[in-house]
């Protein structure tokens, strides 16, 4: 009877998590052209992100590599939710370009908060259309 009710205490605990996912969901973003104007949103779902590190110091969600690919990260709007991440710049070079996505949803009162990780990658290509 014991061993009954501490697994639907864990089954219940466990289903009051937040848990994030992404649009879109695929690890592969729309390939960019050098030259070419790129425009790509993230959105996170589940719940806000916590614009905070450990030290209570505001950060961004995101970052990109390389950080010299003409291409940089903001949030889309000035959602106090920050649960969407625009990808935008002119790419200056051919390669393959990583944004890490990561962070945190806040907690609520019923659920408890979680961390996310989630790299995309996109591939530019030179306006001949090779990489």
């Amino acid at each position: 009877m014991l061993k009954m009710l501490i697994v639907l205490f864990l089954l219940g605990l466990s289903a009051c998590t937040l848990h994030a996912e992404f649009s879109p969901q695929s690890n592969k973003l729309h390939n960019a052209t050098v030259g070419i104007p790129y425009n790509e949103k993230i959105n996170i779902i589940g719940g806000a992100v916590t614009s905070l590190d450990s030290a209570g110091r505001k950060r961004f969600v995101g970052d990109i590599t390389p950080v010299d690919s003409g291409l940089y990260l903001q949030y889309c709007n000035n959602s106090p939710a920050n649960n969407c991440v625009q990808i935008k710049g002119v790419p200056v070079k051919p390669g393959l370009v990583k944004i890490r996505v990561h962070g945190g949803l806040y907690g609520t009162n019923f659920s408890v908060g979680s961390e996310f990780d989630k790299t995309y990658t996109i591939i530019i290509k030179k306006p001949d259309g090779t990489s």
